[in-house]
């Protein structure tokens, strides 16, 4: 287990701090980090927002050149799909 973890998603607000390590935990499917705060209180993030993650074979791959993963956009498509068809039987109301 790391010392410490540092914030890496590009949006977050705490970007680039870094908190002591707490424990890393999995509720709903996903797999989150717990990591101290200067106040003692626990902040929990993504394992995916942090330096705790491991880059997977993707990553290594695509080396920063591409934003979305194919499974991504297939489920962005699956979505966009049903949301077009919804609008399509509600106008023929």
């Amino acid at each position: 287990m790391p010392d410490e973890v540092v914030v890496t998603h590009p949006h977050h607000p705490l970007r680039g701090r870094s908190f002591p390590f707490y424990s890393r935990i999995t509720t709903g499917g996903v797999r989150l980090v717990r990591c101290v705060r200067e106040d003692e209180t626990l902040l929990t993030l993504p394992v995916a927002w942090t330096s705790y993650r491991l880059a997977d074979d993707f990553e290594r791959a695509s080396a920063g050149r591409s934003l979305w993963r194919a499974d991504d956009l297939a489920t962005l498509r699956a979505v966009v799909d049903s949301l077009l068809e919804r609008g399509r039987s509600d106008d023929q109301k």
